[in-house]
């Protein structure tokens, strides 16, 4: 099974282009999580909230989907995803292998 939920929000503005009839929308959404270490969630000494690590992660959205988030999103807005994780290897001009992850989007809901 290979299923991705995310609630986060925008990093930045989506980035929208088109691939022949393609539409690709893009974003860049952080998530957070609480640091944990020895077990124990890890607390700011001086404000006692809960320390967090974000991550960030690149979603891609095709067609008619992306649509309302090109026009109505942007940086620091909140979105909910579900998708799949889609892995990807190519050569780079140097001949050195990459790779990259990206998730692709199957339902993105505005919170």
């Amino acid at each position: 099974m290979n299923n991705v939920n995310l609630v986060g929000r925008l990093a930045k503005d989506p980035i929208a282009r088109d691939n022949g009839d393609t539409r690709i929308t893009e974003l860049t959404l952080v998530t957070e999580r609480p640091r944990i270490r020895q077990g124990k969630t890890q607390k700011d000494p001086e404000t006692g909230y809960t320390i967090t690590d974000a991550e960030f992660h690149k979603v891609t959205i095709f067609n008619g989907m992306g649509m309302p988030i090109r026009e109505h999103k942007a940086k620091g807005d909140q979105l909910a995803v579900t998708g799949r994780i889609h892995y990807t290897r190519w050569r780079d001009a140097d001949g050195n292998d990459r790779y990259g992850c990206e998730i692709i989007a199957e339902n993105v809901m505005f919170i």
